[in-house]
């Protein structure tokens, strides 16, 4: 009873941190620069994260905003909150699948972060995306990427779609892999977090009523895209890295 109040408790604070993030979007985003953007997602984002009740600890590469300029961020998948955990990591813009433009609330906020939406059933669009990515990678811009496509159940993580990468490739980028888990107070994974096969509004709550929730981010060193031959070994390459470091946390 007491965990069912303190989750509403803390889903009325989420919700009105979306709606804080919404307004700001509204009146903020289109008479600002870039810095001021950034500082109004992290402030967001902290806030957000401080209202679930998560704890977020960082650890491994140190990321900097220089180094950041024409890179890549890959991660593993596995819950609603992983956009808003990767966006208090760095600055970035998100490769996002079409659907998520019909999520209530979020999709606004999506948007705002400059989110790329790609149909991925359409394979005449990918070379335009790719195009298109390649082009502000070039720029200086960082891209966030969720490779698996879709979210895991937390147990292992899936395998990596390539077409994607090859935007990174093309610009020849840094690619810095990102591995995210999630742990209750016990240090054990909290599955309750992952989106695979359950409704939002389910997920968000199995969230919200967890205690002791912790978010950990371990940023891996950077890979140089254009020293793989192809996107396929590429991918392979990041799927290791990623997946070696998250098994061994769960070893811990």
């Amino acid at each position: 009873m007491i965990r069912n109040i303190i989750a509403w408790l803390r889903f009325s604070a989420v919700i009105a941190s979306m709606a804080i993030m919404v307004l700001a979007v509204l009146i903020i985003y289109p008479f600002s620069k870039s810095f001021v953007r950034q500082q109004v997602r992290i402030i967001w984002t902290r806030c957000l994260i401080a209202s679930t009740g998560a704890k977020l600890y960082f650890h491994g590469y140190p990321l900097s905003n220089h180094e950041l300029a024409n890179s890549m961020v890959v991660s593993n998948h596995i819950s609603w909150m992983d956009t808003v955990v990767m966006y208090r990591t760095c600055f970035v813009q998100f490769i996002g699948k079409i659907e998520m433009l019909q999520w209530p609330i979020l999709n606004r906020v999506i948007q705002a972060g400059g989110t790329i939406f790609i149909n991925r059933k359409n394979k005449k669009e990918l070379i335009n995306v790719n195009q298109h990515v390649a082009q502000l990678l070039r720029e200086g811009a960082s891209i966030g990427l969720f490779p698996e496509g879709k979210t895991s159940v937390g147990k292992e993580v899936l395998p990596f779609k390539a077409p994607l990468l090859e935007a990174a490739r093309m610009a020849n980028s840094k690619i810095f892999p990102v591995v995210l888990s999630y742990r209750k107070s016990n240090n054990r994974l909290a599955r309750e977090v992952s989106f695979a096969k359950v409704g939002w509004m389910k997920t968000v709550m199995n969230t919200l009523r967890l205690q002791g929730l912790t978010i950990h981010v371990t940023v891996l060193p950077p890979v140089a895209a254009a020293e793989f031959a192809d996107r396929e070994l590429l991918a392979s390459y990041l799927h290791q890295q990623i997946s070696d470091c998250y098994q061994q946390q769960q070893i811990k």
